[in-house]
C-alpha cells in the first residue's frame, strides 16, 4: 500500500499531522513550564510538605471529625506558627543582644572578655591570638575604627545573607499555605496522580507513587525531624548554661543538621568556651549533656529513613547527600525519590531477566 501513490500520500499526511501534534504539545509544555518557573520552587516545597504531613492531616480529620478543608487549614496554621515563631524569637533576641552590646560599647565597657592565659601556650599562633584578643578586650572601639572597610564588607555580606534567609522564610510560608490547599483536595489529587502514573508506567506506576510518598515522609522524619529535635535540645542546653547568642547558634545548628553537615563544627567550640569561662562543674555537666546529642542523628536518622521502604539505606543516604549537594534543600527530598525509583526499576529489570533465564533454561538444556 505504501508503494502506491495514494499510500505514500497517506504516510506523508500522517507524518505531517504527527509532527504538528508533537510540536503543539511540546510548545504547550514549554510555555507552561516557562509560566510556572517563577513559582516552581514554591510548588515543589508545597508538594513535599503536603506529602510529608499527610499522616498528620489524616489523623486530624479522623480524630476531630471535621471536613478536609478545616483540617487542612488548622494544620497549615500550626505549621506557620512553628515556622514563624522561632524566626521572630531569634530576630528579637539578636536585635536585643546587639543593642545591649552597642550600649555597652558606647559606655566604654568591656564587650569582649579578656583572654585566658592558656591562650599563650597555643602552638604557632598563641602569642598573636592573645595580643589581638587582649587589644579587643581593652579598647574595642579603637580596633573597630582601624578596620572600618573590613567591617563594612562583612556587614554587607551579613545583610545579603539575612535578606536571603528572609526571602526563604517567606517562600516557605507561601509553600505551607499552598500545601494546605493541596491537602484539602488530597483525595482527588492522589487519585489523579495514581491514574497518571498508571498511564505512564502501567502497573508499576502506582508502586512508584507509593515509593515516592514513603521516601519523602521518611526523609522528612529522618532529616528534618531529627534536625529539629537535635537543635532544640542543644538550644535548651545552651540557654541553661547561659551561652551567649544561644538562639543564633541554635539556628545555625538546625541549618547544618538539615544540610547533612552536622552541628559538631559549631558545638565543639561552644564546649571549649564553657571549659574556659564556666566553672568546671557546669562545663562538665554541659559536656556530658551535649556529647550524646551530637551523636543523636547518627543513631536515629538511619532507623527512620529506612523504615518500611524496600530501598536499601545506602541508596537513600546517597540520594540525600547527592541531592543536597546538587539542588540544596529541595534536592534533599528529590534525590532520594529519584534514586529509590531508579533502584526499583533496576531491581525489576534484573528480576525480569532472571525469570526469562529460568523459563528458557529447562527448554534449552536438552
Amino acid at each position: 500500500m505504501i508503494e502506491t501513490e495514494k499510500g505514500r500520500a497517506e504516510v506523508t499526511r500522517f507524518t505531517i499531522d504527527l509532527a504538528i501534534r508533537l510540536g503543539l504539545i511540546a510548545t504547550i509544555v514549554y510555555v507552561s513550564l516557562l509560566l510556572l518557573r517563577p513559582i516552581a520552587a514554591l510548588m515543589m516545597w508545597a508538594v513535599i510538605l503536603s506529602v510529608a504531613v499527610y499522616p498528620l492531616f489524616n489523623l486530624a480529620r479522623r480524630r476531630l471529625h471535621v471536613r478536609d478543608g478545616i483540617a487542612a487549614s488548622l494544620l497549615s496554621l500550626l505549621l506557620l506558627v512553628l515556622l514563624l515563631a522561632p524566626v521572630v524569637i531569634l530576630a528579637a533576641s539578636a536585635i536585643e543582644s546587639l543593642d545591649d552590646y552597642a550600649r555597652l560599647l558606647l559606655r566604654g565597657g568591656h564587650v569582649v572578655p579578656p583572654p585566658p592565659e592558656s591562650v599563650k601556650s597555643w602552638p604557632m599562633v598563641g602569642a598573636r591570638v592573645y595580643d589581638f584578643w587582649l587589644n579587643a578586650s581593652n579598647d574595642l572601639r579603637t580596633m573597630l575604627g582601624a578596620h572600618v572597610e573590613q567591617l563594612t564588607s562583612a556587614g554587607r555580606w551579613i545583610g545579603r545573607i539575612a535578606a536571603g534567609v528572609f526571602l526563604e522564610v517567606l517562600q516557605f510560608a507561601g509553600a505551607i499555605i499552598v500545601a494546605g490547599v493541596l491537602l484539602a483536595y488530597s483525595d482527588e489529587l492522589a487519585g489523579t496522580l495514581r491514574d497518571l502514573a498508571s498511564r505512564a508506567a502501567d502497573k508499576r506506576g502506582r508502586h512508584f507513587v507509593e515509593i515516592a510518598g514513603s521516601t519523602i515522609r521518611n526523609v522528612s522524619q529522618g532529616v528534618i525531624g531529627i534536625a529539629l529535635l537535635q537543635s532544640a535540645l542543644l538550644g535548651i542546653g545552651m540557654l541553661v548554661a547561659d551561652v551567649p547568642f544561644a538562639g543564633a547558634i541554635t539556628f545555625v545548628c538546625l541549618v547544618l543538621a538539615i544540610v547533612q553537615v552536622g552541628p559538631n563544627i559549631v558545638m565543639i567550640p561552644v564546649v571549649i568556651w564553657t571549659w574556659m569561662y564556666l566553672p568546671a562543674l557546669h562545663a562538665g555537666l554541659f559536656t556530658v549533656y551535649t556529647a550524646p546529642l551530637l551523636l543523636l542523628d547518627n543513631v536515629l536518622r538511619p532507623i527512620l529513613m529506612a523504615r518500611g521502604l524496600p530501598t536499601p539505606m545506602a541508596v537513600i543516604l546517597a540520594g540525600v547527600i547527592c541531592g543536597t549537594l546538587a539542588g540544596g534543600l529541595i534536592g534533599l527530598f528529590v534525590g532520594p525519590v529519584v534514586l529509590s525509583v531508579f533502584y526499583d526499576l533496576l531491581a525489576a529489570w534484573i528480576a525480569a531477566g532472571r525469570k526469562v533465564e529460568e523459563i528458557d533454561g529447562p527448554a534449552s538444556a536438552p
